[in-house]
């Protein structure tokens, strides 16, 4: 049976080479030419753009790539299934519950 300082020495050896896994940079193969996580390229048919103030507005992407560029594009949003589009100028119906899907959207559902 282990004393409890040995219990402890290795409860403490191992929190530290957690800590030290979990501190690395997360780069596969030592490459660190490209940061994780960043996009090389825009999506097909969205546009690069200098600043993410020259993304389009209302329901459309904006990401930054990996050289400090943007990237805007229109994406459009639909109504779930099992509802239906409110125009916007318009109440929510009697006996409907309305939400917001996106900045220019709304839908609601009939109960």
């Amino acid at each position: 049976m282990m004393s409890h300082s040995c219990r402890l020495v290795l409860s403490l050896l191992m929190v530290s080479v957690i800590a030290a896994c979990a501190g690395g940079s997360g780069s596969v193969g030592g490459d660190t030419s490209l940061p994780r996580g960043k996009i090389l390229a825009c999506k097909s048919g969205d546009t690069p753009v200098n600043s993410s103030a020259q993304c389009l507005q209302d329901d459309a992407a904006c990401y930054q790539k990996s050289d400090g560029a943007w990237c805007t594009g229109p994406r459009g949003n639909t109504c779930p299934t099992g509802s239906v589009e409110v125009a916007s100028a318009q109440q929510c119906p009697a006996n409907t519950r309305c939400f917001n899907v996106g900045e220019s959207l709304t839908c609601g559902i009939s109960y």
